[in-house]
């Protein structure tokens, strides 16, 4: 017994060692390639996150331009509309100056139409002065009252 396990030892120990040492190299270089895939992807998830740091910056760069440009957008319109109600109120005052114009042109008109009626009146009829300078005075009191009333309207 002592024989067959000196020819084992002698024959095979060396084929076992082999295989061993084989099984053994395998197995180191299945962790060595374990560790640098471990390290790659350590690598790439830093990347990974440095993209998405950059894609996050720029997200908020073109929010922040967006605000930015709807900000100025609306400040535009709000100065546009702003400038369209000054140019309506503009033509609104030069059509009230306008109307108002008017009304006193027909209101001297009117007045100058009552003096000459008026007036024809005293010619046809003859009156005493003091009638007559009461007749003028209440006519004028009534023109210039008319003219005070429609300044007032304006």
């Amino acid at each position: 017994m002592l024989r067959a396990l000196f020819l084992l030892w002698r024959y095979a120990s060396k084929p076992i060692v082999k295989i061993l040492d084989e099984r053994q190299e395998h197995v180191r270089e299945g962790l060595e390639a374990a560790s640098k895939m471990q390290a790659q992807l350590e690598s790439t998830a830093a990347r990974n996150e440095e993209v998405l740091a950059e894609a996050r910056r720029e997200a908020q760069s073109i929010l922040a331009q967006s605000r930015e440009s709807g900000d100025a957008l609306v400040e535009r319109a709000r100065e546009e509309a702003a400038k369209q109600s000054d140019e309506y109120m503009a033509r609104a005052q030069a059509s009230i100056r306008a109307e108002t114009e008017q009304a006193r042109q027909e209101l001297r008109k009117e007045a100058a139409d009552l003096s000459v009626l008026i007036a024809s009146r005293i010619v046809r009829k003859e009156l005493d002065p003091a009638t007559q300078a009461s007749l003028i005075e209440s006519t004028l009191s009534e023109a210039i009252a008319g003219q005070s009333g429609a300044a007032d309207k304006s």
